[in-house]
């Protein structure tokens, strides 16, 4: 099929192409396989802002005074609560797996 935008049924998984031989439909067949590529990277990114954050509290644990060494654990424990909570979000999902026996990819 064309992409023809004067058309009235335009199907966009048609039109949109991810190279010049495959449609963004042959690739991405359910929403449900783009929101797990999408979740699993916002895991590995948010990891690395953690390992960031780690080091730049402790970057200002080592170089800071009274007011820096605060603001380092204050980095710290929101990192860390971060930390839980992508943790928590992980295992419960484990978990709903394991009890419903549903397939989820993550």
């Amino acid at each position: 099929m064309a992409c023809d935008i004067g058309q009235a049924n335009l199907n966009l998984g048609d039109c949109y192409a991810l190279n010049e031989q495959q449609a963004v439909k042959d690739v991405y067949t359910d929403p449900s396989v783009l929101v797990n590529l999408i979740v699993r990277n916002i895991f590995i990114v948010a990891g690395i802002i953690l390992f960031f954050l780690v080091i730049y509290a402790g970057y200002l644990f080592i170089t800071g005074n009274v007011k820096g060494k605060d603001k380092a654990k204050e980095v710290l424990t929101a990192a860390l609560a971060g930390f839980l909570v992508m943790f928590a979000a992980y295992w419960i999902i484990q978990i709903i797996k394991v009890v419903t026996g549903a397939d989820i990819p993550i």
